[in-house]
């Protein structure tokens, strides 16, 4: 079942209250005009996309991508024809193409977890390879009638994560920001594949708190792609989401001593991010995916801890650690 909240005249967004399977909130634009409707992000299954036509009578046209990961794209094919224009950001069009070069290049294939996550993806979550994609830079404006989309790269969770700011080009109605999957909510950023970029992450927030509280054209309407919309300034949303990454660095430097070395699956599952709760109610094969998860995200920050001195590499035994005593 779908839910819809008015955000604008003619901007929705839209939400999923499905157990079954990824999903990620959308952002519906109805034009007026000769664009037909616009729809950004919104993984939604088949029956959804069928009921959300006709909800809200919409003849979407186009489809904006912020970035691939699962939960935004396991369902993208079910807009792929000929009248259906779907946007994403480079360099992750590519991955639309063929996932295959997503296991590839974010360290799937070299720990080992190709074969499950290929079976996720292509089997329990049905995706298809997609063979017409229209790829962009972030950056790029795109105007449909009275609705202008300003895209704006925000990487670290992803290479080309992308934000949408929209804007009324008569200036009538309040500016949107939709930060996708920044780190607003209360599981705040996530980072667990080899190309995230932590670095990239805090810039990222910080971009978007930039644009969201230096707006000099009016209040802007928050949303992401899991989690509410804010129609009252939030000056401290952005800076929560640089704490959580603070805490889990934290929380990392802690699970590390200084009398003998540990390695990284020493301090998996240790609370580090994913709950110890949530990990015991997981079947084995999806243990081994969050295990690669979490492995991911604490290696992002035990590269930084190591850069800044609180964390030794072993030269003996190599990756492994120990809490800097300086």
């Amino acid at each position: 079942m779908l839910n819809y909240q008015k955000l604008e005249t003619g901007i929705f967004l839209v939400k999923s209250n499905s157990s079954a399977g990824p999903k990620s909130n959308g952002i519906l634009i109805k034009d007026d005009g000769n664009s037909g409707d616009i729809l950004i992000d919104g993984n939604f299954s088949k029956n959804e996309i069928k009921r959300l036509n006709i909800d809200l009578n919409t003849e979407i046209n186009t489809f904006f991508v912020s970035h691939t990961h699962l939960d935004h794209v396991s369902n993208l094919h079910f807009y792929e024809n000929s009248s259906i224009k779907i946007f994403c950001p480079v360099p992750e069009d590519r991955y639309l193409k063929n996932m295959n070069i997503f296991l590839k290049e974010n360290g799937m294939v070299d720990f080992g977890v190709d074969s499950i996550f290929r079976e996720l993806i292509y089997e329990d979550f049905e995706f298809k390879n997609l063979t017409h994609v229209h790829e962009f830079k972030p950056g790029t404006k795109f105007a449909y009638n009275k609705n202008i989309i300003e895209t704006i790269h925000i990487p670290g969770h992803s290479p080309g994560h992308t934000a949408y700011l929209i804007r009324d080009n008569s200036e009538v109605r309040r500016a949107i920001l939709f930060v996708s999957d920044i780190g607003i909510e209360r599981s705040g950023p996530w980072y667990g594949l080899s190309h995230c970029s932590l670095e990239d992450v805090r810039i990222s927030i910080r971009k978007m708190e930039k644009v969201y509280l230096g707006n000099n054209d009016g209040d802007i309407i928050l949303t992401s792609a899991h989690g509410a919309a804010y129609f009252t300034k939030q000056p401290e949303i952005f800076k929560k989401a640089l704490k959580r990454i603070d805490g889990n660095e934290e929380k990392v430097l802690q699970s590390f001593n200084y009398d003998y070395p540990l390695g990284l699956k020493d301090v998996i599952f240790k609370g580090v991010y994913y709950p110890e709760k949530h990990i015991t109610r997981l079947s084995p094969r999806v243990k081994k995916i969050h295990f690669f998860w979490e492995w991911s995200m604490i290696l992002h920050h035990v590269s930084e801890l190591v850069e800044k001195g609180k964390l030794v590499e072993k030269s003996e035994d190599p990756s492994t650690y120990l809490r800097s005593s300086e």
